[in-house]
């Protein structure tokens, strides 16, 4: 278990796992598996779909005699359609994962999307393969409108294969103002897989890695009279 993740984007849960939250999925980090799945808010479209369709059967079952042969046929082709897309949504949302890294098997693993329920394989890389890892940053340069950054920066983590290709593991949207929480999220993520691959991290230009004090959260300088007994933990900053 990576032990040096920074505490204020990290939680723990019950089991031991930890987690970052991201864009709309979140990343689950064990001992010997990280996940990257949807976040615990998508299983509501796939309920609503097998509810509608629960009520549609109910419908067709009540009143079916008595309906238009027309509208039994369209409620019917849309039974047909949305029962399966909703129940593989649900099991995507339930245990189904973006990306796998997994380092009983030595492997990371892009899976499926939605109708894939984030199970079938997409990509595999093994931990020979991958060359380093890369935090990315959009919209942080003064040319995309009237020579002004953007309100909004969006940082990726990137996987890096001996070979020059490029593979986003997530991605994490954030406002102008809150830049540095979103490095740290990523950041964390991208640790952890490090720890795991034993992949460099290389961080964009302008940015470098900080201490923190996990008491007070602040970044601690590094001089010969630093605290001896604080916790410290890695976070991105701005320079």
């Amino acid at each position: 278990m990576v032990t040096n993740l920074p505490g204020h984007v990290v939680d723990r849960r019950r089991d031991g796992k930890q987690t970052v939250l991201l864009h709309r999925s979140m990343a689950v980090i064990g001992d010997d598996r990280i996940e990257i799945k949807s976040a615990r808010g998508t299983i509501i479209l796939p309920l609503l779909g097998l509810l509608l369709s629960f009520a549609a059967g109910w419908f067709m079952v009540d009143r079916g005699p008595a309906l238009p042969f027309w509208l039994l046929v369209g409620l019917l082709l849309l039974l047909i359609i949305l029962v399966p897309v909703s129940v593989m949504g649900l099991v995507g949302a339930l245990v189904g994962a973006d990306v796998v890294v997994d380092r009983r098997k030595g492997s990371a693993t892009w899976q499926q999307g939605y109708l894939g329920m984030g199970i079938g394989t997409k990509e595999l890389v093994p931990f020979a393969k991958i060359d380093h890892l890369e935090v990315c940053i959009e919209g942080d340069q003064p040319d995309r409108w009237h020579d002004l950054p953007d309100d909004l920066r969006q940082f990726s983590l990137v996987l890096v294969k001996k070979s020059g290709k490029r593979l986003t593991i997530c991605n994490v949207p954030v406002p102008a103002y809150g830049q540095e929480d979103g490095m740290d999220r990523t950041l964390a993520v991208g640790q952890a897989i490090a720890a795991m691959t034993g992949a460099r991290i290389d961080l964009p230009e302008g940015w470098e890695l900080v201490e923190i004090d996990t008491d007070t959260g602040q970044p601690i300088e590094r001089t010969a009279g630093e605290r001896a007994g604080s916790r410290r933990k890695p976070r991105g900053k701005h320079r």
